[in-house]
């Protein structure tokens, strides 16, 4: 296995860190921090959201209880 890596000189393996490096580096992290607070915004608007749909769905509920009792139905008994 040795033999394999061995035409692999030590001077030949290190990784330059140019200014162009530098600078995809830069960009990808500010690209993946905006996409974070985007997903945590959008989390937070789907809760906002999701909120505001179960008290709409609560009001018309409770305003279909308070007309059925107004106008109970008449269930008759054969």
């Amino acid at each position: 296995m040795s033999l394999l890596f061995s035409y692999v000189k030590y001077s030949e393996a290190s990784f330059p860190m140019t200014g162009q490096y530098t600078a995809l580096l830069l960009i990808t992290s500010v690209i993946w921090v905006l996409l974070w607070f985007g997903y945590r915004q959008n989390k937070i608007n789907d809760e906002i959201k999701k909120k505001e749909k179960e008290e709409r769905i609560n009001e018309k509920v409770k305003r279909r209880k308070k007309l059925e009792s107004l106008y109970p139905t008449n269930k008759k008994t054969v």
